[in-house]
């Protein structure tokens, strides 16, 4: 039988009332059906129920996508997101659309297309230690808890930039435009754009704004932080405390985050104007109204 994980959070309850009617859904269309607790501890890629899937299919919000992507982005497995979050600027479905739209998902429908979604690697360098790190959204380099600010040098393909203090600085996708990024001011991109954005956090200087830059481009980051710890982040779930002089290099990912999608490109722009709003949002192939 084909195979599909279906993936939620304990930590939403509300999901769990939905498995047994999805498992319903795709035993009828002849899926066997993997039910996988992302809070789990341990959760690898390499667990068997993600191995040979057609599809995961995401129960939750941006955070639980995010996580999937972590993953499962070696392996290239498709993508469905359920929104039980907030937004859900990565989600596909609304619950209620669930029962009436997850069989074309199922079926192959010749509405469906793939969007992949670049990545970033990182390599963070911490005196003889080395980490590496990849992102669907951004990566961030800032301060800690003590409220002062940072100094922050910046490198765009050897190429010295500026140095910017402040609160820290994020290197966002345009994925991730919509994230962290947008909290801070910075702009929005449409995630086919093959770009990056470099955007200061609460920069001292006002003339310090963001930058669009190409997604080839190679970003390095020193931190300057006195006695104080900085922190660097990826997709704002992988956190580790950096010491004064740490640097952290950034580079496109290999790697790529693959959603199933049925809804046509231009649903993005209906997200970002009403978020709330969006399973109105007519499907490839339907004329608006």
């Amino acid at each position: 039988m084909k195979k599909i994980a279906l993936l939620y959070e304990e930590s939403q309850p509300e999901t769990l009332q939905f498995i047994p009617e999805l498992a319903a859904i795709m035993k009828q269309h002849d899926y066997e059906t993997e039910i996988v607790n992302l809070n789990q501890e341990g959760l690898e890629c390499s667990d068997p129920a993600l191995q040979n899937c057609q599809m995961l299919i995401v129960l939750g919000g941006d955070g639980s996508i995010l996580h999937t992507a972590h993953l499962c982005s070696a392996q290239h497995t498709p993508i469905l997101g359920v929104n039980f979050g907030r937004v859900g600027y990565l989600t596909e479905l609304e619950p209620d659309e669930l029962a009436h739209e997850l069989p074309y998902y199922l079926n192959g429908d010749k509405s469906i297309w793939t969007d992949e979604r670049t990545m970033l690697h990182a390599t963070l360098q911490q005196g003889d230690e080395k980490q590496e790190f990849v992102a669907l959204n951004d990566m961030m380099i800032a301060r800690g808890t003590w409220p002062r600010g940072v100094y922050v040098k910046t490198w765009i393909d050897d190429q010295f930039l500026d140095t910017f203090y402040g609160d820290g600085i994020i290197l966002s996708t345009a994925t991730g435009s919509t994230a962290y990024n947008l909290s801070v001011g910075g702009p929005i991109m449409h995630p086919k754009i093959e770009a990056s954005i470099l955007n200061p956090i609460a920069p001292h200087l006002s003339s310090n704004r963001a930058l669009v830059i190409p997604l080839q481009s190679t970003i390095r980051f020193q931190i300057s932080t006195n006695d104080q710890d900085g922190v660097f982040s990826a997709d704002g779930q992988w956190n580790c405390a950096v010491q004064d002089g740490t640097t952290v290099t950034i580079q496109k990912s290999d790697q790529i985050t693959r959603f199933i999608r049925r809804k046509p490109p231009v649903h993005f722009y209906r997200v970002i104007h009403n978020p709330q709003q969006t399973s109105e949002e007519p499907h490839a192939g339907q004329p608006e109204a």
